[in-house]
């Protein structure tokens, strides 16, 4: 019988190639070229505000002489006043840059524009390592997002505003280290971590905050028990001995652990836990719609409860309740929460921050926090309605960058800085003084008695305003800026400079007696540290 012939099988088709994936490097690259682009109009922005006195009025920085006096004093040391703010790594890359290209704002803003580029990169390297599993693209959106955010502007194009950028440098360094590490680092790299986590302290205070950044990878992205962490006992002991030690430093340098608090707030304790809950509901509002972007916001405290309080007492519970309940389903979120919140809080500290209590720069750090959200929100777009993810994310990016160029050119000048933001805060007392200093330089004596004016207005109780307007007035008016000097007298009798600019109106009036008694006074006070003025400065 003859053998049937089995049919021959047809051959397989040819499996179809993977798409190839484009190189790691290219991602990097294009958030380098797009944070880079955003911020390439900054590069034309000049010294302002504090960057006049903080850099190029600064001994520290500017004479090599003093640099050994960098670890022993405070931001406003140089002008006799200690403050809260101790920040000694600001000032010696100040002076490394200044020793090395001297005082052109280009290079400064250069190296404000390559600190944020490099934040971009680390942001997008961190993601990549808490996103990417589970969410393709997030880890690049998420970084994008970050590097056209608009609430970043004046972090970036503000030189005073280093601290803010250069310690989101080390705390993602920091956090990025330890969890290539998986949350175990060997002795070695526990050193590395003291080390960084010294440099943040001397960066700026929020850099606290890094300890408990570590530790919260662990309890919920890892989800260890309080037990497991103690595998870490020497890492965190070894971070706590570098606390001390900054510690130390800093009461050496300031005199105390913060000398100034209360210095320009005086709030009871019920108005500022009910001011400080509308303060960091307004910072998360921020980061969802940065409009209205302001250098100087005026300051209202919340003395009773009222619908503000109670809109900003739930929006504060429902983030604390989502940063709970996703802890078991979604460990990345609640950590993107959880690092927004303990980063944000240092800026609550309402009293002891400086006058100007909300400030947008404060928002640098929080907001690798926010983006890692933004990123998981575009991954759920992105299932949910997959054409519209990348249109959406394309969308937002644009309107992002058109609002960040166009901010950038307000940090031209002071001029231009102080006139948008008057537009914006025409209340405050400090920025008509700041604008009454601009038309000093410009010789416009007139308009600037005018602002000063209105600086005093808004704010009687300043001993600088006042101050001056007396100076102001002294080539103009004798009498009238004797009058100033004489209530600067009354707010501050011990400070000398104001008994010695109050000789001067009298000499000017013809008046020997009273101006050689005010001399003596002057003399018989000047060389106390105690005498000098309350920082005009809000940072």
């Amino acid at each position: 019988m003859a053998k049937r012939k089995t049919p021959a099988r047809p051959a397989p088709a040819a499996a179809k190639p993977a798409p190839r994936m484009a190189p790691l490097w290219t991602g990097y690259a294009a958030l380098a070229l797009i944070a880079g682009g955003v911020y390439a109009n900054s590069l034309a922005n000049g010294f302002i505000t504090d960057d006049k006195l903080q850099l190029l009025g600064n001994p520290l920085v500017t004479d090599i002489h003093h640099l050994p006096q960098v670890f022993g004093s405070g931001v406003w040391s140089f002008l006799g006043y200690r403050g809260n703010y101790y920040r000694p790594l600001q000032f010696l890359l100040y002076a490394l840059l200044y020793w090395v290209f001297g005082p052109h704002a280009p290079v400064f803003h250069c190296f404000m524009l390559m600190l944020h580029v490099a934040n971009t990169a680390l942001v997008y390297a961190l993601a990549r390592r808490l996103l990417v599993p589970l969410m393709p693209g997030a880890a690049w959106i998420s970084a994008a997002f970050f590097a056209v955010h608009p609430i970043h502007t004046e972090a970036v194009d503000w030189i005073a505003a280093l601290p803010d950028v250069l310690l989101t440098t080390l705390a993602l360094a920091g956090v990025l280290a330890f969890v290539r590490q998986n949350g175990m680092p060997n002795r070695l790299q526990s050193a590395g971590h003291c080390g960084l986590y010294l440099l943040a302290l001397l960066t700026k205070e929020t850099g606290v905050m890094l300890l408990p950044l570590y530790a919260g990878y662990e309890w919920i992205v890892q989800g260890k028990s309080i037990a497991a962490m103690r595998r870490n006992a020497l890492l965190y002991a070894g971070m706590a001995g570098a606390g001390a030690i900054y510690i130390v430093l800093r009461i050496q340098a300031l005199g105390g652990l913060a000398p100034a608090q209360r210095a320009f707030l005086q709030l009871s304790p019920a108005a500022f836990a009910m001011s400080a809950a509308v303060i960091a509901a307004g910072y998360f509002a921020r980061l969802i719609w940065p409009a209205d972007l302001n250098f100087f916001h005026i300051f209202h405290a919340t003395t009773q409860a009222g619908p503000q309080l109670l809109f900003a007492l739930a929006a504060l519970g429902a983030l604390a309740w989502a940063g709970v309940r996703l802890r078991s389903r979604w460990p990345i979120a609640s950590y993107g929460i959880f690092w927004m919140a303990l980063t944000i809080a240092p800026a609550l500290n309402l009293t002891g921050v400086g006058q100007n209590v909300f400030a947008e720069r404060y928002l640098y750090l929080p907001s690798v926090g926010f983006v890692w959200l933004a990123g998981m929100a575009w991954t759920w777009l992105k299932i949910e309605a997959p054409s519209a993810a990348w249109p959406a994310a394309a969308a937002i990016l644009l309107a992002c960058s058109v609002v960040t160029v166009a901010r950038n050119a307000d940090w031209k000048d002071d001029f231009t800085l102080v006139q948008t933001t008057l537009q914006q805060s025409p209340e405050s007392g400090y920025l008509h003084n700041l604008m009454a200093g601009v038309w000093v330089e410009r010789d416009q004596f007139r308009r600037a008695l005018d602002e000063q004016r209105l600086a005093v207005r808004y704010e009687p109780r300043s001993v600088v305003f006042h101050q001056n307007l007396g100076r102001i007035l002294l080539g103009m008016d004798a009498a009238a800026a004797a009058r100033e000097f004489e209530i600067v007298t009354r707010l501050q009798p011990s400070l000398a400079e104001g008994h010695l600019d109050l000789s001067l109106a009298y000499r000017a009036m013809g008046d020997s007696v009273r101006a050689a008694y005010e001399e003596r006074r002057a003399r018989s006070l000047a060389g106390n540290p105690a005498t000098a003025p309350s920082n005009p400065h809000p940072q």
